[in-house]
């Protein structure tokens, strides 16, 4: 298997004290000690449960249930944030994990004393961003159907089922215009929105391609994601040079902040959609992807894409211009959106 690597920093060696019995197990990498997480489970009989379509580990060791992601330096222990010492690693098919790190899960995780006050983390205010619009159509299939009209009618079949839950819901835009990549995500930030959905629908030379998929912002994983990502980027093209040049100045500190902040909320947030699709739609379900979209790159909150299907599959094409199979996909991301709402509140944006 691949390695995903994420340079720890500083220099030399570490070495932690190790849990008893581990020390033959050691693999120091880029300069920092790593332990196998299957060596750990096997000595200490901690049970782990591998979620290959959110590429997330949950392990329970008895004490503490631990949530733990490749090329991550941050993990969940009993809901709770912890700042792991390095990324966790692949290699040779296994997980590796910073050895300085393992030692709280071993004891009880005594969470630091909350510093938010109560419903900081209340979902309450959604942005729906219907991808592309006036002179950008976006993907085009057979017999010139436009992504831009099928994404419009889906956010306008979303809006009343969200708000019944008692969701206040904006729109970037709620007919056939322009809206730049940064104007998209300027908009979210003004109205301090609690999460960004951006729909969209995909597009492949492969006729036969089919199916939905969510994304969050992190490094594209494969072919397919990295050619979306061109995809859906090359609407920076449309806008005016210098929002353009804007954009890419603050893409560094966006970064940084979302890495901080909000990707672990977003990954979590694509999962649930996922799952609510699943329950309403026929199609594929494609599992939840990475891909550094600009449009999600400029959100002060977690943010999502869905690419609702493909637009170029000749039969999905047409169901997805059918307000029938319109309201099932508005009816799926809302049992999604809403499973993630209870989730998100009850662990207080999962820093409880």
């Amino acid at each position: 298997a691949g390695c995903t690597t994420v340079p720890p920093g500083g220099s030399g060696p570490i070495r932690p004290t190790v849990l008893p019995g581990l020390k033959g197990h050691l693999t120091t990498i880029q300069g920092m000690d790593y332990l196998p997480l299957k060596a750990l489970c096997q000595k200490y009989g901690w049970r782990f449960h591998w979620e290959p379509q959110e590429q997330v580990v949950q392990v329970v060791t008895g004490k503490a249930a631990v949530r733990l992601s490749p090329g991550f330096s941050t993990a969940l222990i009993n809901g709770s944030r912890f700042q792991l010492r390095g990324p966790v690693l692949v290699r040779q098919g296994g997980l590796m994990v910073p050895a300085e790190s393992v030692s709280p899960w071993a004891a009880p995780y005594q969470a630091p004393p909350k510093k938010t006050l109560p419903g900081t983390h209340a979902i309450r205010t959604v942005v729906l961003d219907p991808g592309h619009g006036g002179r950008d159509p976006g993907a085009v299939g057979r017999g010139g159907i436009r992504e831009k009209d099928a994404v419009l009618r889906i956010a306008r079949s979303l809006k009343p089922l969200l708000e019944a839950q008692g969701i206040r819901v904006l729109m970037t835009r709620s007919d056939d215009r322009f809206i730049s990549l940064s104007g998209r995500a300027r908009f979210a930030n003004k109205h301090k929105a609690d999460l960004f959905v951006s729909i969209h629908a995909n597009a492949s030379r492969a006729r036969r391609a089919s199916g939905y998929e969510v994304y969050y912002l992190s490094q594209a994983t494969d072919d397919d994601a990295r050619a979306l990502e061109a995809a859906e980027n090359a609407s920076l093209d449309l806008e005016p040079a210098q929002e353009a040049s804007m954009t890419t100045h603050t893409e560094a500190i966006v970064w940084d902040l979302l890495n901080i902040e909000n990707r672990t909320a977003s990954r979590e947030l694509a999962t649930f959609i996922c799952r609510g699709l699943q329950k309403y739609l026929p199609a594929r379900n494609r599992g939840v992807k990475s891909a550094r979209f600009y449009v999600l790159k400029g959100t002060r909150m977690p943010a999502i894409l869905i690419e609702a299907g493909f637009i170029t599959n000749q039969s999905e094409g047409k169901r997805l211009l059918m307000a029938s199979y319109q309201q099932q996909v508005a009816a799926g991301i809302t049992q999604g959106l809403m499973a993630f709402k209870r989730l998100y509140e009850s662990s207080d944006g999962f820093s409880k």
